[in-house]
């Protein structure tokens, strides 16, 4: 969804005296962009006010990847965030700060973060079983298939098309298609890995990506990609191979699915993990298809159980439909 710009005009109560405060006097007329797309959690409003001062609204879902990533907003800002309404932060920089806040460069990023990929929550069907806090934070590159935010679905996405490719027809892919799809893959992911609020990139307790537990010699897409993340951003690598057998999951209802990785996780020995290797640390799950998000919440529960710091997905497509498979 393109940002959309809106141009708000002055409100005058007649014969009733009113004082408004600068930061509330400048939006009164200011230009307005909002970044946001349909069924995702990431929103956000920057307005560029006629008296010179900034204007920055955000979702609660997102605002602490909004100050992690831009913490000058709050140097800059005489009166720090503040509680919005309808689940939101604002903050406020003054015309004789703007200076210190290159909003051009947050408009561009939020582009990217809030009008091209989707960010994703706990779904209403995963509700009973999850409380929520399992995952911090989840992106996918973007719906596999185009939507134009009404229930019309379109074709594959770029990103669907490779995923679906590289992931049911692999075999019959000259190499020049398998490098396309691949490059196409690798680079929105490496994209979005970059809108995650990791800590300590480059130290000893930094962050990890660790792919979906899956049995030995099992070939598995979202392995690679997740290999291939960690190595292109420098941060560790764990396989947590799975030592048991898991049933045929497709025809399973979402309540059976949780069972089942439920009782996997729960059951000692099932899951070749050192907690040690996670212990404090930020773990980014990689996968390639998101659906009902069963196999990443089941896993992110079993992770802050071993003592992880803070969990995060990152996906390279998100199903149209939230079923999951049945």
């Amino acid at each position: 969804m393109p940002c959309r710009t809106i141009k708000k005009g002055i409100v005058w109560i007649v014969n009733r005296p009113l004082r408004i405060l600068p930061q509330v006097w400048g939006m009164l007329m200011s230009e307005s962009t909002v970044f946001n797309r349909n069924r995702s959690a990431f929103w956000m409003r920057v307005n560029e006010n006629d008296d010179g001062s900034l204007n920055f609204i955000v979702s609660q879902d997102v605002v602490a990847v909004v100050k992690h990533h831009f913490p000058e907003l709050a140097q800059a800002s005489p009166t720090g965030w503040k509680q919005g309404n309808k689940n939101t932060e604002n903050i406020w920089v003054p015309a004789n700060r703007v200076d210190q806040v290159d909003v051009d460069e947050i408009k561009q990023w939020a582009e990217f973060a809030g009008n091209q990929c989707v960010w994703l929550k706990l779904g209403n069907q995963l509700q009973a079983h999850f409380s929520g806090s399992e995952v911090d934070h989840c992106i996918a590159g973007d719906f596999n298939f185009t939507t134009d935010g009404s229930s019309i679905i379109g074709p594959r996405s770029v990103l669907g098309e490779a995923e679906f490719q590289l992931k049911y027809h692999l075999g019959e892919l000259t190499q020049e298609k398998k490098q396309e799809y691949c490059a196409v893959m690798s680079q929105s992911l490496l994209d979005a890995f970059d809108l995650l609020p990791l800590r300590g990139i480059g130290t000893p307790a930094g962050p990890v990506v660790s792919p979906i537990p899956a049995q030995e010699g099992s070939s598995k897409l979202a392995w690679a990609f997740a290999k291939h993340v960690a190595e292109r951003k420098g941060v560790g690598f764990i396989e947590p191979r799975l030592l048991v057998q898991k049933p045929q999951m497709k025809q399973l209802t979402i309540q059976q699915k949780v069972t089942v990785w439920t009782t996997i996780y729960q059951t000692a020995n099932s899951v070749a993990l050192d907690p040690a290797s996670v212990q404090g640390r930020d773990v980014v799950i990689v996968d390639d298809l998101y659906q009902s998000g069963i196999t990443m919440w089941a896993y992110a529960k079993a992770l802050t159980g071993a003592g992880v710091r803070n969990v995060f997905g990152l996906v390279c497509v998100k199903s149209m439909r939230d079923s999951d498979n049945q």
